[in-house]
């Protein structure tokens, strides 16, 4: 999922806003939290991908046609790791346009 938008951003991590990919520079254990806001899809289901190797941990099926799909994961990654969240179905999702918030990526490092 491609996000448009960057919040606060901290040294650990970089991302250019308008691509998918989410760099972690520090290795380390980190928290992340996601969601998404579909307007259709039941059936879909979201996931994080690690260097585009789903984590299959991290997997949250869409059981409703419109609302918010969330999950959190706890994650050992390496410096350079590169992080991203995509449809992990063969299902279609459409995710809330602006100037609602599509997709959302919270990433905190706990050690």
């Amino acid at each position: 999922m491609i996000f448009s938008d960057n919040g606060p951003l901290t040294a650990n991590i970089t991302h250019t806003p308008g691509t998918t990919d989410i760099t972690v520079v520090e290795a380390g254990t980190y928290e992340i939290f996601y969601s998404v806001n579909i307007t259709a899809g039941i059936g879909s289901a979201i996931a994080i991908a690690v260097n585009n190797t789903v984590d299959p941990s991290t997997n949250i099926n869409a059981l409703v046609a419109v609302g918010e799909i969330n999950g959190d994961a706890m994650l050992t990654l390496a410096a350079g790791d590169v992080l991203t969240l995509r449809n992990n179905s063969a299902t279609p999702l459409i995710l809330d346009l602006a100037p609602g918030v599509g997709a959302q990526f919270t990433i905190l490092k706990t050690d």
